[in-house]
């Protein structure tokens, strides 16, 4: 009965599935093969020869231990006796033992599996295979145990490396607990984090931070775990991978290593900073998946590499571009992120803020940044020539573009696809912005005074500038930015540091600061970047603002050591208000010997005296000129320059005349130099409005109280303006006076088109007044152009 029966599974068998597959397990008889010939034996597994003619060589599995059973496994089925010799070869030294270790594998669906896997994975050892199958008490056995750190002959994979493959867990404790070799690398060095990459965050806590030599190690493709995990797009795996110690700072090649930079401490201390994991799988650093910019900065302190390249070749700058997040865009900026870089098709950010659904703030802020407006991609295509004009700001883009000297398409380059606003001999410019109120020029009093300066440069054609020559820098507080930016353009034209042109820098508030910057060796590239972590470090909380921030900006950037005297050249002139006195006096704060000390004038005795050059702390004196009342609170008895002289030009001129009598009267007349040039700079032109309800009188009734209310609030506010002026009649007394001595006069102050408050804080306001800087510098290029050709005749 039990033979009809088998005829009978083998029929339906047969019926079912076809000719059953020879490495089909199947489970036998062992009283089938008492009368066929063993052509190999070992440990319970047999290789027999065929016993009839429709038999076939056949290795064959007994019970083990039991050999009363008439039970066996028959594994694999051939004609031919080699191919069952090299298949026997594989299975007798890992079978039977694995079996005999774990009694859970006798059941045909799991010695199938373990046929199967051996199938696949011939080399294996037992290890590998008790691992790949989570025999855990497989290692109960010191034979299995004795394999555990066996390399897989072909790719050098270790069972640990399969046990992280396989996403166990268990089996990857358990391996560690028995001592595994973690350093092992396969024969592609990949380590065991390499696999970890593409597993789960819990294996990659599991392997442990304490092997930082293989965390951070590249494989023979270039690739750090780090650059694994990102490509693989596993965000946690990313995320644990960094707080256990992986560097972001090693790109994905060789020998481009940068400084080190762990960012662990930061991710475990900042839990709520998420990083974005849809731009992990694109590689980069956390600098790249960030999505604020308190974490950009943070990331910044931990020395990440703000310049690192993700697989596409894209700094952060790109990526924040690209996702639309003009703080970030600011953020990395004012760390002096670098703006021209190409990715792999050639565009720069610049070329990607203006692609399609691009933002008109992050196109003005890149351009105020110094992108280049003119470069080209790989497809030889410049940002105007891609501009898409059907999104909400693309007109205005191009019109921002183009305000600053973007370039149309050469007509002899054949570019395809080229838009109205980009061809050869067209006109279309794009959408300006309304043009704000102004007050009415002076234009022809202001040219006659011009012509008056410079006759005596257009008299002398080899009039030389021999020293004298000043630059004078306004008030007002983050419209500082505009002094920067001016300065920018013009030194741009020069090819020279700015502060290698003037002779003299003085400079009120926020131009105090910015002269005391370029003067203690900061580029103004550096000084740009420093108004906006001002911005985002000093204007914090309500007003009046702590001044501890801004203090420690002001350390770092000019030295907490560095005194007034050590900057030799040029003489600085930085405005404050002494207000320990009625009336308040107005103090300049000097790098050099004052007139006054010179001329051995009497000192006020009734007063504490002021500090010598030689005493005066440079980031003291930036603090005290930018001491502005409801802003900040005093610095000691000093209150804000601008109170008294927020445009220094007329204080400054007055100065160095009087600087030169002094040198008169001490017989130093070698050293007396006339003032031969003046440059002033503004912080920017607000635009005109109307007034209304400027009558102060006695109320008698409930309305007369209330418009009393208004024309004090107007009339405090007209007083506040007057007295911190810059522009109108101050700027009139100047350039009148440079006439009258005959010395070339420039005034450079854009016109804003809204009122910026000294503490802005909004990005895109920011950017459009620093574009809008940008944009009048190129409009008044000749001026420029003319300014220079006069320095240019200094000997």
């Amino acid at each position: 009965m039990a033979f009809l029966g088998d005829i009978a599974n083998n029929y339906l068998r047969n019926m079912v599935f076809g000719d059953t597959p020879p490495t089909a397990v199947l489970d036998v008889k062992t009283d089938k093969y008492g009368n066929r010939h063993i052509n190999y034996r070992e440990d319970g597994i047999m290789l027999y020869s065929p016993g009839t003619k429709n038999e076939k060589y056949e290795i064959i599995l007994h019970r083990p231990y039991d050999e009363t059973l008439n039970q066996a496994y028959s594994l694999f089925r051939a004609d031919n006796l080699e191919v069952a010799e090299m298949r026997f070869t594989v299975y007798k030294d890992k079978i039977p033992i694995l079996v005999q270790s774990c009694k859970e594998l006798c059941t045909v669906g799991k010695i199938q599996r373990l046929c199967d896997t051996l199938s696949q994975y011939p080399s294996w050892s037992v290890a590998h295979i008790a691992v790949y199958l989570s025999l855990y008490d497989a290692f109960q056995n010191p034979i299995i145990k004795n394999h555990i750190n066996d390399s897989d002959p072909t790719n050098g994979i270790s069972p640990l490396q399969v046990a992280i493959q396989t996403n166990n867990l268990q089996m990857v404790k358990q391996l560690i607990n028995d001592n595994c070799h973690r350093e092992h690398c396969d024969y592609n060095g990949n380590t065991i984090y390499h696999y970890a990459a593409s597993s789960t965050k819990e294996i990659v806590f599991a392997l442990g931070s304490d092997l930082s030599n293989i965390l951070n190690s590249r494989n023979n493709t270039g690739q750090t775990p780090l650059h694994v995990a990102c490509q693989n797009d596993k965000p946690d795996c990313v995320r644990s991978l960094l707080i256990i110690g992986a560097d972001v700072n090693i790109s994905a090649s060789e020998n481009k290593n940068t400084s080190p930079s762990y960012v662990g401490d930061y991710l475990k201390e900042n839990k709520q900073h998420s990083l974005n994991a849809e731009d992990m799988k694109f590689g980069g650093t956390p600098l790249h998946w960030s999505s604020s910019r308190e974490v950009i900065t943070a990331l910044i302190e931990r020395n990440c590499d703000i310049n690192a390249l993700n697989f596409d070749g894209r700094t952060a700058l790109h990526i924040m571009v690209l996702r639309k997040r003009l703080e970030c865009v600011v953020a990395l900026l004012s760390h002096m992120a670098t703006i021209n870089i190409s990715d792999n098709e050639g565009n720069t950010p610049l070329h990607l803020a203006v692609m399609k659904g691009g933002t008109l703030p992050i196109v003005q802020i890149l351009i105020g940044f110094g992108a280049d407006i003119n470069a080209k991609n790989n497809h030889n295509q410049t940002p105007r020539h891609i501009i898409d004009l059907k999104s909400n700001d693309g007109e205005k883009i191009l019109y921002a573009l183009h305000a600053v000297g973007a370039n149309r398409c050469d007509d002899n380059k054949n570019i395809n696809d080229c838009h109205l606003g980009c061809k050869y001999n067209e006109t279309f410019n794009g959408i300006a912005p309304e043009e704000p109120p102004t007050s009415i020029p002076r234009t022809i009093l202001d040219q006659m005074l011009y012509v008056s300066s410079m006759e005596k440069l257009s008299s002398e054609k080899n009039y030389k500038l021999k020293g004298g020559r000043l630059l004078c820098l306004d008030g007002g507080g983050i419209r500082g930015l505009v002094l920067v930016q001016t300065l920018i353009e013009i030194e741009l034209l020069l090819n020279k540091p700015i502060i290698n042109i003037f002779d003299w820098i003085a400079g009120t508030s926020t131009g105090g600061i910015l002269a005391l910057g370029i003067s203690a060796g900061k580029t103004l590239r550096e000084c740009q970047a420093l108004y906006f972590r001002i911005k985002d470090e000093a204007f914090v909380g309500s007003r009046p603002y702590g001044s501890e921030n801004l203090e420690n900006v002001l350390k770092e950037c000019l030295g907490a050591t560095s005194v007034m005297a050590d900057i030799e050249k040029p003489k600085l002139m930085i405005t404050g208000v002494l207000a320990d006195r009625k009336p308040v006096d107005l103090h300049l704060f000097r790098n050099y010997t004052s007139p006054s000390i010179l001329m051995n004038v009497p000192l006020c005795t009734k007063f504490k005296p002021t500090l010598l050059p030689q005493e005066q702390l440079l980031w003291k004196v930036a603090r005290a000129t930018g001491a502005a009342p409801s802003y900040f609170r005093a610095f000691g008895r000093f209150l804000d320059g601008g109170l008294i002289a927020n445009n220094p030009t007329l204080d400054a001129i007055t100065e160095i005349h009087e600087y030169n009598l002094a040198l008169k009267a001490c017989d130093r007349n070698n050293e007396i130099t006339p003032l031969s040039m003046v440059v002033s700079i503004g912080t920017g032109a607000i635009p005109v409005i109307p007034l209304k309800d400027i009558d102060v009188f006695r109320p008698e009734s409930l309305w007369d109280t209330v418009k009393l209310g208004k024309g004090l609030s107007a009339l405090s506010t007209l007083l506040v303006d007057q007295a911190t002026a810059s522009d109108g009649r101050v700027v009139d007394r100047a350039r009148t006076w440079c006439s009258m001595i005959g010395i070339p006069y420039y005034r450079f102050n854009p016109q804003l088109s809204s009122e910026i408050a000294m503490d802005e804080k909004k990005d895109d306001v920011l950017a459009e007044m620093i574009w809008t800087v940008k944009a009048f510098m190129h409009a008044n290029k000749n001026q420029v152009n003319e300014l220079i050709a006069i320095i240019d005749r200094d000997p």
